[in-house]
């Protein structure tokens, strides 16, 4: 009978420090998977950023729509100006040394070469969810400034991941932008 208790205290420690191991793994495995997948989304946020800034540089706005962002992508093109020398240099400029040349270059041969456009507005690992683009004008200190912001909120993110024992609220996510302020920041950065 004292062998018995000592077998089922002994499988019991045994089971309990199994358990311990499993939950802390599963938090660690948890760690480097939520890391993994927010630096691919950052990396998408950032790719909207860099279309939108090119697509407000021509247009002199932004935009709210995926749609209008790939057809500004694989139709439309933006001034470049290739300058040689410094303007503020008063003798170059006075040698003919300093030049300006404007040309204009396709958007799909700029930026984002070789990217699968038709996924720049869905969430990876969001099970086709689609990144939340907003754009507008806002008004700073009399200045009326044009905004946008791409969101994808952790549920999206998270999406086939166990998170039964973490703390997340899936409604919050990550962006780039800001629809209240003059910033095309991400709030990763």
């Amino acid at each position: 009978m004292k062998q018995a208790v000592q077998i089922g205290l002994l499988l019991g420690i045994v089971g309990l420090a199994y358990l311990v191991y499993n939950s802390i793994q599963s938090k660690v495995q948890f760690e480097e998977d939520a890391f993994a997948r927010r630096k691919v989304v950052v990396q998408n946020l950032k790719d909207i950023r860099t279309v939108e800034t090119a697509y407000k540089s021509v247009k002199g706005y932004y935009t709210n729509s995926f749609d209008t962002l790939l057809h500004f992508i694989a139709t439309d093109s933006f001034m470049v100006i290739m300058a040689v020398g410094d303007l503020d240099d008063s003798v170059a400029v006075a040698n003919g040394l300093v030049s300006r040349d404007t040309s204009y270059s396709y958007v799909v041969d700029s930026i984002l070469r070789n990217y699968p456009l038709d996924s720049l507005s869905l969430i990876p690992f969001g099970d086709n969810e689609k990144f939340v683009l907003e754009s507008g004008q806002i008004e700073k200190g009399k200045v009326k400034v044009k905004v946008f912001m791409a969101f994808a909120n952790f549920g999206a993110i998270y999406n086939g991941l166990n998170t039964k024992n973490e703390n997340i609220d899936f409604e919050e996510g990550l962006q780039v932008g800001s629809m209240t302020e003059t910033s095309t920041s991400g709030n990763w950065e």
